[in-house]
């Protein structure tokens, strides 16, 4: 809706009324939806001036001729009144109800106006009279605003030279009339018409995509741009074209190497249409098909290339809009072209050419790559690659043996009637340590009959005497020194101790 011409000059005579320090606070422009509650704010300012008596508030509605009529009063002591509220219908009242006091403390006239409607849009002015100052005023712009609702489609058109609608979307019960435009890689254009909406006051916006139908067209995608003042972000609605056109064949499968005695040749007959196709029809320029050839449908096989399929075949294809056809010529040779296989098995051939190129590559790569990381921690100090490769250097030795004679008890094995030789313990000494060649060497343990043999004489006569009879304590370490540690802490010492404790075990088992 225009604003009146001569409406601006008159506001500005009404705002240079009154004293300079009492003012009228109102704002500029104020919206509200078709069929809310607004409120048109209004406040008197009195600065200083303390004694101001209000006499009464006022709301004037200017009509678009320049004219105004009075819509609103309130009056301290008679309170509010609305002189010509046949277009408000009760729909208006004051903000400041069950006013009690003074007229001197009436500084607040706001209007309230519920079910608004598209013809309360308009300018509005506020007036407060005052003693001593006069009357100052104040103008609103009341602007009334309808949300629409929005839709679009596409419109299913056949194949045609001529541009036709392609694509509508609408914008229903918008105040003011909403902006419509569209998105598209197609060179499309877009024809806007507006009409009354639903409610008074209100508009449909129709926007058409205008475009030639043509086969590219079908599956397209365009899109519906919405924008209106009540919405936060345009509204998009995307959209799919749908173009109806006969079929358009071709035919696959021949591939100039159809020779007599071929078996299970076919060809394929490929469709672009829409709708999709009813029925599929085979044949051959000169009418129907050799014997050796059976139509499936899209399909055509030959079950033995012979000389009869020296021809060209014709698929016919139909749907709903119209009819399309393809032919294939099809030269039948004597034998087989060996020249087309040598070509396959060449391109074959390059193919894992390539393959083992791109191998032998990737694995130059990976070498390149471990020689310098070797390079690289060849470059570092001895410290670091230790840190980095291999084991520790340092190795422990081993535990040093030590051979002790522990105390044993009184009870001796028993040598024959007399000879008694103490058990022999070896131990480990982990916290003295020895070089490897310090180490004994082992020798193995001699059999019960060698160390029987090796005793002295005296040893056998049991008539000898008692100092005689017994080894010397040198003697009998310098024997069991010769002897391993580790069958001598598994076994008696000699071969009388087995035979007294009636017990055999052969070497095997020391091990």
């Amino acid at each position: 809706m225009a604003r009146p011409t001569a409406l601006p000059l008159l506001l500005l005579l009404f705002l240079g009324t009154g004293a300079e320090n009492v003012q009228v606070q109102v704002q500029a422009e104020v919206r509200g939806l078709l069929g809310n509650e607004v409120k048109l704010p209004c406040h008197l300012l009195s600065g200083k001036e303390k004694k101001i008596r209000v006499s009464q508030a006022m709301w004037l509605r200017w009509d678009r001729d320049g004219g105004s009529q009075s819509v609103a009063v309130f009056h301290p002591q008679h309170g509010a009144s609305f002189p010509n509220s046949n277009p408000y219908d009760q729909r208006m009242s004051f903000a400041i109800r069950n006013f009690t006091k003074t007229e001197a403390e009436l500084r607040d006239a706001t209007l309230l106006l519920k079910g608004l409607r598209a013809e309360d849009e308009a300018n509005y002015t506020c007036e407060f009279a005052t003693f001593p100052w006069g009357s100052s005023k104040g103008a609103t712009w009341l602007r009334v605003l309808a949300e629409p609702q929005n839709h679009a489609e596409s419109q299913e058109v056949i194949l045609a030279p001529d541009p036709k609608p392609m694509a509508r979307c609408v914008s229903s019960g918008g105040r003011p009339p909403a902006r419509i435009s569209w998105f598209s890689p197609l060179p499309g254009e877009g024809t806007e018409t507006k009409t009354a909406g639903p409610l008074p006051g209100t508009f449909t916006v129709t926007s058409r995509f205008t475009l030639v139908p043509i086969p590219q067209a079908n599956g397209a995608k365009v899109t519906c741009k919405v924008e209106h003042e009540t919405f936060s972000e345009p509204v998009l609605i995307p959209l799919t074209l749908s173009v109806k056109y006969p079929p358009e064949v071709s035919i696959s499968g021949y591939d100039d190497n159809w020779f007599v005695g071929r078996v299970e040749a076919s060809l394929s007959c490929d469709v672009q249409s829409n709708p999709e196709p009813t029925s599929y029809k085979w044949s051959t320029i000169t009418g129907s098909l050799p014997t050796t050839a059976v139509a499936q449908g899209p399909r055509l096989i030959i079950r033995t290339v012979d000389e009869a399929a020296n021809t060209t075949f014709v698929c016919s294809v139909v749907n709903a809009v119209g009819t399309g056809r393809a032919e294939q010529t099809i030269r039948v040779r004597e034998s087989p072209d060996t020249a087309g296989a040598g070509a396959t098995g060449g391109i074959i051939g390059g193919i894992i050419a390539a393959i083992i190129a791109l191998a032998v590559a990737a694995t130059a790569i990976l070498i390149c790559r471990q020689q310098q990381k070797e390079e690289e921690l060849r470059g570092r100090p001895d410290e670091e690659e230790d840190e980095l490769e291999g084991p520790p250097a340092y190795k422990p030795p081993p535990p040093k043996m030590k051979l002790e004679e522990p105390e044993m008890p009184s009870q001796l094995f028993t040598l024959g009637s007399s000879e008694h030789i103490p058990l022999k313990t070896p131990y480990f000494e982990p916290s003295l340590v020895a070089p490897e060649q310090d180490m004994p060497r082992y020798h193995e343990l001699p059999t019960l009959e060698e160390r029987a043999s090796a005793m002295p004489s005296n040893l056998e006569e049991p008539g000898a005497a008692a100092g005689e009879e017994r080894l010397s304590l040198e003697d009998k370490d310098d024997y069991l020194d010769k002897i391993n540690p580790i069958y001598d802490a598994l076994a008696y010492t000699t071969a009388e101790a087995y035979q007294v404790k009636g017990f055999v075990m052969s070497r095997a088992m020391y091990v």
